[in-house]
């Protein structure tokens, strides 16, 4: 990727961020090795440390991996009421920016998640119905390679 596309990611998630009033959005792609794949958070803002940097997920681990692994989008309104605090371990983005209300959707390029989207709320039940639908619909040609590309099914992971 060239440094252009880097800063429009950037840019793309800081304007979605004052759109929807949201607390925290994130951009994790997909780090390619030779044998898997490990998604880092790679553009964030809203955040309130930067400990998403260590954050190294395998597919299937934290809302990166269960979003690439499934290609499902994920919503959950109320953290406290939809994750058993003893396995909050498994999802640390949510707890290092201290979200209570997040949603993910899976950014594919060709076949393929290269990417997933979160966006984040500090207080439960903020994310409506309708922002995150609004939040599924702003993906726009900012986004580069990825315009267009998220499955827009209502096949999703909710709790």
């Amino acid at each position: 990727m060239t440094g252009q596309v880097n800063s429009d990611f950037q840019l793309a998630i800081d304007e979605l961020k004052e759109t929807l009033h949201a607390d925290f959005i994130g951009l994790a792609l997909v780090d390619l090795k030779k044998y898997h794949h490990d998604l880092r958070w790679r553009y964030v803002t809203g955040n309130i440390s930067v400990r998403y940097r260590r954050i190294v997920l395998q597919s299937g681990k934290g809302v990166a991996g269960i979003v690439f692994k499934t290609g499902k989008l994920m919503k959950i309104k109320n953290v406290e009421a939809s994750i058993v605090e003893g396995d909050l371990y498994n999802y640390p983005i949510v707890v290092f920016e201290k979200l209570k209300s997040f949603g993910a959707i899976p950014l594919f390029l060709g076949d393929h998640v290269q990417g997933v989207l979160l966006i984040g709320y500090r207080e439960v039940d903020r994310l409506t119905a309708d922002k995150f639908e609004q939040f599924r619909h702003a993906v726009g040609p900012q986004f580069g390679p990825f315009h267009m590309k998220e499955r827009l099914k209502d096949d999703f992971i909710e709790r």
